[in-house]
């Protein structure tokens, strides 16, 4: 009769088993079962990380990143968030949060977001633009293993392949047949995969908003970044 069960305290995993490896069952520190999806795992591993653009300051309004070529249509050489992790790790797209103010002052005015993934090119080091530090979401977690940045709408960089669309959306001003009469709608982005692709580096993810006329906005990004050797493809 077994009057004993015990599991191994396993709260925060530093790798994964490998193929036909056997384990206990896990608990938490405080003795719970312990049960997480991918992205609580990868959290409290400490391999998720934000990247925000766009500020908030006291006695101030919101601080804006202007998206597009010149401001206006997606370019693809001039993305407002470059995300890169190089061989050796995997990049995990886990979340993107955008929002836009969009300038519609006139019939068939657009405004669009897009984000991309490059799967073969690292993320180029543009002349211009705004490093970011990505925050590790546990805090006091180690630094993010590639780079990032914002704000490259001056200088192009090599155009990226974006290979693997991850969202789209878009909206299109409308007189609704009167004139001055404009409506539009919101125009924001909220990407957060059930299923997420899992992108061996060299490679970057890219995010872009723009329009017919000037389009600012501010977004939050986290992704994952963890070793290739934890998930195997052989």
């Amino acid at each position: 009769m077994i009057t004993d069960i015990k599991a191994h305290v396993d709260q925060i995993p530093a790798s994964v088993l490998s193929e036909g490896d056997q384990a206990y069952p896990a608990q938490s520190k405080l003795g719970q079962l312990f049960m997480a999806d991918w992205k609580l795992r990868l959290l409290l591993a400490g391999k998720l990380w934000k990247v925000t653009v766009g500020t908030i300051s006291g006695s101030a309004d919101i601080t804006e990143i202007t998206g597009g070529g010149a401001g206006t249509t997606i370019d693809l050489d001039l993305p407002e968030i470059a995300i890169g992790v190089g061989a050796g790790y995997y990049l995990i797209p886990v979340s993107i949060i955008v929002g836009c103010r969009v300038d519609m002052d006139a019939n068939a005015e657009q405004g669009a977001i897009l984000a991309a993934i490059d799967r073969t090119l690292a993320v180029p080091v543009p002349t211009a633009s705004t490093v970011e530090t990505p925050l590790n979401l546990l805090d006091g977690g180690g630094s993010f293993p590639g780079v990032a940045y914002s704000a490259i709408n001056t200088t192009p960089i090599v155009d990226p392949t974006n290979e693997e669309l991850l969202d789209y959306v878009t909206i299109i001003g409308s007189d609704n047949g009167t004139a001055g009469n404009l409506v539009s709608n919101q125009l924001r982005m909220c990407y957060e995969p059930a299923v997420p692709s899992l992108v061996a580096g060299p490679c970057g993810l890219y995010v872009y908003w723009g329009g017919t006329a000037a389009v600012t906005g501010i977004a939050a990004v986290i992704v994952g970044a963890v070793p290739t050797s934890w998930f195997p493809v052989s």
